[in-house]
């Protein structure tokens, strides 16, 4: 008898330091907390995780998303199916462990996070698919954004932009690197607000569309425009896109011209110079 009373004793301290160590993992909202968690749980059910870098108890814009999206029965509706959530908070009166706090702040850092709210989509194994923001239109149009980000690079891999020099600009930096390896070339990019930004403009009319430029770029540069226009319509995985790509090399302002290896390792920075497009082909020359 007293044998039983034993085991029932440990199965019973068992069982509630498993529930205790599931509680640990998760907030107050249900939320996971832990990504080697989240991972494990993505792999089971073969879906991506959503990541939210947030301020709960301070940032305007991540409270706006909570109450227009994460708490709304529709975006709970498909998390349940097609998402983990994973929630990573930087409050400023809410308490937290040390413990805590450096875990937050090291995956702060390793993905290269800079404001709130920043939303990622990892895979299973911890790889950016996709980074969002804040945008309205309730859960419908977040959900949309989402779905489209993750298959933006499969659908629309192969796209160009051609500017009106002829020069052809890859939208993807995927398919830059895939030619860039193929060709044995470095990959010029240019981050710019194409229809709003005064710099951008001046880069284009003074560089990008002079001969020097074109005819140095076709035989020795593999072209990606990233553009952050105002008014130009874009489709909601193009910008989703974009804002990943930006934060991946956590450009600060526009225009910015980063040269890339093959790999998508940055050689050098540039942006905008004085001087026109022979000077400038001389400085890229220079950098490689």
């Amino acid at each position: 008898m007293k044998k039983i009373i034993v085991f029932s004793m440990l199965f019973i301290l068992f069982i509630s330091a498993a529930c205790s160590s599931n509680t640990k993992n998760k907030s107050d909202d249900g939320w996971l907390t832990n990504l080697e968690q989240a991972e494990k749980i993505a792999q089971e059910k073969n879906v991506p995780i959503l990541v939210n870098f947030t301020g709960s108890d301070w940032c305007s814009w991540c409270k706006r998303l909570r109450d227009e999206v994460f708490d709304l029965k529709e975006f709970k509706d498909y998390a349940k199916d097609h998402l983990v959530l994973l929630k990573l908070d930087f409050p400023r009166n809410k308490k937290q462990s040390d413990e805590v706090k450096n875990y937050n702040r090291k995956l702060m850092n390793k993905y290269g996070v800079r404001g709130f709210p920043t939303i990622l989509i990892l895979d299973a194994d911890g790889k950016v698919l996709s980074q969002l923001g804040y945008q309205p239109g309730g859960p419908k149009a977040f959900i949309n954004t989402l779905e489209e980000s993750i298959t933006f690079k499969d659908k629309h891999k192969e796209d160009v932009y051609t500017d009106e020099g002829g020069l052809k600009w890859y939208l993807s930096l995927e398919k830059a690197e895939e030619v860039a390896a193929k060709e044995h070339k470095p990959i010029f990019v240019n981050f710019t607000g194409s229809d709003w930004c005064v710099w951008c403009h001046r880069l284009y009319d003074e560089v990008f569309s002079k001969s020097e430029f074109i005819d140095y770029a076709k035989d020795n540069l593999v072209l990606l425009r990233i553009d952050f226009p105002h008014d130009i319509p874009q489709s909601a995985g193009l910008k989703a896109y974009n804002q990943q790509i930006a934060g991946k090399y956590q450009i600060k302002g526009l225009p910015t011209i980063l040269l890339l290896d093959e790999n998508g390792d940055t050689i050098s920075q540039l942006g905008y110079q004085e001087g026109g497009a022979a000077k400038y082909v001389k400085t890229i020359k220079s950098k490689l």
